[in-house]
């Protein structure tokens, strides 16, 4: 009888844990995915930070553009120098000589045994011939640095935009090898990493492909009487 009365009161014991906990909120359990060991995981959570390829080439290609402005930038400020300059086209072929003395600036071109000679100081320039000894004066500054286009020319962002090819020595100097397009065509240059000077152009215009090249570039102060006009020129 006892043995019977202690299952009863168990059995009463069981039912009342069975109807109290009927009221009592079900708590739910998150359960975390398992994490990879190669962290994959990780990258998927990230993923919307990453940033599209083509943003990335963009940047690169604004910020190499910015540095070639940079050099260019550089040379523009090259106060006095001198250089002998091959140029080459399609037509024809010859030589000048440059000089540039803060705002002066001499342009000696030979063609066989005649040259056309341009001394500019900054507000007037005078152009005359040798052995003619004639010539005429005009009120423009000229070219600033004797090269086509000019390092001015190239500064200009609405025309101009430049793409790194890589290096090369060119004339004793490490130059910055670009690319860059104008209403012509594809235009390469040299530029030199120390002077911040186009060394070598290769491009097009009007009349066809070009080629410009320096050589024997000094630096210093040219002479005051290399820009002395002579005499005996006759102007117009």
């Amino acid at each position: 009888m006892k043995k019977h009365m202690v299952m009863i009161a168990s059995l009463f014991f069981m039912l009342f844990l069975i109807l109290s906990g009927c009221d009592r909120p079900i708590t739910e359990v998150s359960v975390s995915p398992p994490s990879s060991a190669n962290g994959a995981g990780i990258m998927e959570e990230n993923d919307d930070e990453r940033q599209p390829a083509e943003s990335v080439d963009t940047r690169a290609a604004e910020q190499d553009n910015a540095d070639i402005r940079s050099l260019l930038e550089k040379g523009k400020g090259i106060l006095n120098l001198s250089y002998t300059a091959v140029f080459s086209s399609a037509e024809n072929q010859f030589i000048y000589e440059y000089y540039k003395r803060d705002n002066l600036t001499k342009m000696i071109t030979t063609e066989g045994d005649s040259q056309s000679i341009a001394v500019c100081d900054g507000k007037t320039t005078v152009y005359y011939n040798l052995p003619e000894k004639t010539g005429f004066t005009m009120l423009e500054a000229g070219d600033d640095m004797g090269l086509v286009p000019s390092t001015e020319a190239l500064l200009n962002e609405a025309v101009y935009t430049f793409r790194t090819m890589g290096e090369e020595s060119l004339s004793g100097y490490l130059c910055q090898v670009v690319e860059t397009e104008d209403e012509f065509g594809v235009l390469k240059l040299w530029i030199s990493k120390t002077l911040g000077l186009p060394i070598k152009y290769i491009g097009s215009d009007d009349n066809g492909w070009y080629s410009l090249e320096l050589t024997d570039i000094q630096l210093g102060e040219p002479s005051n009487s290399i820009f002395v006009i002579p005499s005996d020129i006759s102007l117009k």
